[in-house]
């Protein structure tokens, strides 16, 4: 550590710089954040994330707190303050130049697009020369996050279209901004941002303006802002289809475990049915024991099948809702198909497997395995589309229908074909 220097570390990229602060002690910290510049300090804390950057900030006194917040990007900001209690919110955001736009952003929901918009851009208008665009944008270039694409509005502020830096640079004047102005989309400040990401992906766009329902503009998306939120939204769901709560990195294991437990117990309550399902159905086991090998089988094949489909069904519930009960035919079609190949292979199996073990009526066992295995795979997918359409259809989020349940549904569907198709053909053994 000795042989670091102030200015190595003024040289550091703000990512270098985060990822080494992290690695100091509590000293180390101290006495570089003392030196490093008021600048330096607040891109290197926009790194971070924001329950991290909030404990390093709290060691500076408020002046220097809300000096910090003031030249960050305004969404990185309102990212900051948002992860604080409501009075200390307050008393830093009214030592902010910054108060009005922050507060703007905090007044949105997490998961509306305005709150992870910025609201620092460059805006023309369409009687501008292109000359006096350009001065325009030079003399504001260091105060905004991006100068790549310029935003055209009236002189009410509403949004009318773009004009790329590049278009502008080689347009000669005299002419007019709205010669060279193109349409371009736009998203609503209070649509949900899967939305809006997935709209700039469609559109293959690095700035996303944001307008309200007056189409006046208010900001724009960065591509870096949406990659982020992209991947907490991934993380989000991918802990509510394994039944997990929202996880929080560096969480004592004890607070962990008390966090799952509800759901495990859940879970287990849900299983209960499956193993007192199998007491209605003593008799033909007893009679025929090799049904106990195969059950596996036809639980863990149900459930793999919905939990597929159920990932498939999230997909397009996020991006496109009308299209997941579309989508739903496609999949019972491919569990169609995939069911009568899977229960011919298990027919197969199960037959040469009751002849090598001598059971009685082996043909009529072997139909039991692989007419199982086809209905229960052609069941499986119609789990996974509806439930989450369902409880999507009643407002809630689809994500909650996850893995865990949808396989607990599959396995109690699984075992009432399985063992009823017993029940039924060989029951009289």
């Amino acid at each position: 550590m000795d042989k670091i220097t102030l200015q190595t570390l003024q040289n550091m990229h703000p990512y270098d710089l985060s990822e080494l602060f992290l690695t100091w002690d509590v000293d180390e910290r101290q006495r570089w954040m003392s030196l490093l510049s008021t600048e330096q300090l607040s891109e290197m804390f926009s790194y971070l994330e924001p329950e991290r950057a909030i404990e390093f900030i709290r060691d500076l006194d408020q002046t220097r707190q809300a000096q910090l917040i003031d030249l960050m990007e305004p969404d990185d900001a309102r990212d900051i303050l948002y992860e604080m209690d409501d009075q200390e919110k307050q008393e830093i955001l009214e030592k902010l130049e910054s108060q009005d736009k922050i507060s703007q952003l905090l007044s949105y929901d997490e998961d509306e697009s305005g709150a992870h918009m910025t609201t620092d851009f460059i805006s023309l208008t369409p009687d501008m020369d292109v000359k006096t665009a350009t001065k325009k944008v030079i003399a504001l270039a260091n105060e905004v996050e991006t100068i790549s694409r310029l935003f055209v509005v009236d002189h009410k502020g509403y949004f009318l279209g773009t004009v790329s830096l590049k278009k502008l640079i080689k347009t000669k004047s005299p002419q007019l901004i709205q010669a060279i102005m193109e349409n371009y989309p736009f998203v609503l400040d209070t649509e949900p941002i899967e939305e809006s990401i997935h709209k700039m992906r469609d559109y293959s766009a690095f700035e996303m303006p944001v307008c309200n329902q007056s189409n006046h503009l208010l900001g724009m998306i960065m591509m870096d802002d949406a990659l982020d939120t992209y991947h907490e939204e991934a993380t989000e769901d991918y802990e509510k289809l394994s039944a997990l709560p929202e996880a929080e990195k560096e969480e004592p294991f004890v607070k962990s475990a008390l966090k799952r437990l509800p759901w495990l117990v859940i879970l287990l309550i849900l299983s209960i049915p499956i193993a007192y399902i199998t007491t209605w159905f003593e008799d033909v086991l007893v009679a025929v024991a090799v049904l106990a090998f195969f059950q596996p089988l036809i639980l863990d094949a149900s459930g793999d099948v919905a939990t597929q489909t159920l990932a498939v069904t999230l997909r397009i519930l996020t991006k496109n809702p009308k299209h997941a009960l579309k989508n739903g035919n496609k999949e019972v079609l491919t569990g169609f198909l995939t069911g009568l190949i899977m229960g011919a292979t298990a027919f197969a199996i199960a037959y040469f497997l009751a002849v090598y073990m001598n059971s009685a009526q082996p043909l009529t066992l072997a139909i039991v395995v692989g007419l199982s295995l086809w209905i229960t795979v052609i069941i499986a997918p119609v789990l996974g589309v509806l439930v989450p359409v369902g409880i999507n259809k009643l407002g809630f989020d689809p994500a909650v229908a996850s893995g865990p349940f949808i396989t607990t549904l599959a396995d109690l569907t699984s075992l009432l074909v399985f063992f009823g198709l017993a029940n039924v053909l060989l029951g009289g053994l």
